[in-house]
């Protein structure tokens, strides 16, 4: 039985790691490659961002004295944090929804069941690994359908038919 759709939210955290050990197209990887592994899954989940629309920030945990923030992409609506030493990516989440002006706004993909219980606590949604890979597919679904569309109208567009249109 496929997943509900999550409710549109604003804000979507994902619990880096965590939901990297739980795919196995990144938990193969992330065995003999972290940095590849950690580029994978950002390229999976970045169409939540790109194609949805959804603001997405994705935690791991640290790798440094102060935490990191990088912006693939230039844009600021899709984050990539490092949690400080001392804090896990599990806190940083925890704190980015309780200081949220609208914490229900916040969806948060997580396999770890005391991170959702803290985060079902303060009105935020959780989503299980499967659930967070179902949204990754409809959007794929939608970025196909929106690409078909396209082609059909730039076809039905152009003066000049193409040689294949005769094929059928």
């Amino acid at each position: 039985m496929p997943s509900p759709t999550p409710p549109p939210r604003e804000h979507l955290l994902i619990d880096g790691y965590n939901l990297m050990h739980a795919w196995p197209q990144t938990r193969r990887l992330l065995r003999r490659d972290i940095d590849g592994a950690r580029d994978r899954f950002l390229d999976i989940v970045r169409i939540i961002h790109d194609i949805g629309g959804t603001q997405t920030t994705v935690v791991f945990d640290g790798r440094g004295a102060k935490p990191e923030v990088e912006y693939p992409g230039g844009q600021k609506t899709f984050a990539v944090v490092f949690s400080p030493t001392g804090l896990s990516a599990d806190g940083v989440i925890e704190q980015l929804v309780a200081h949220s002006k609208t914490p229900t706004a916040c969806s948060v993909a997580t396999r770890d069941n005391l991170v959702a219980e803290s985060i079902r606590a303060s009105g935020a949604v959780v989503l299980t690994p499967q659930d967070l890979l179902d949204w990754v597919e409809r959007c794929e679904r939608q970025q196909a359908d929106t690409l078909r569309q396209r082609r059909r109208k730039d076809r039905a567009a152009s003066p000049d038919p193409s040689p294949w249109d005769i094929l059928g």
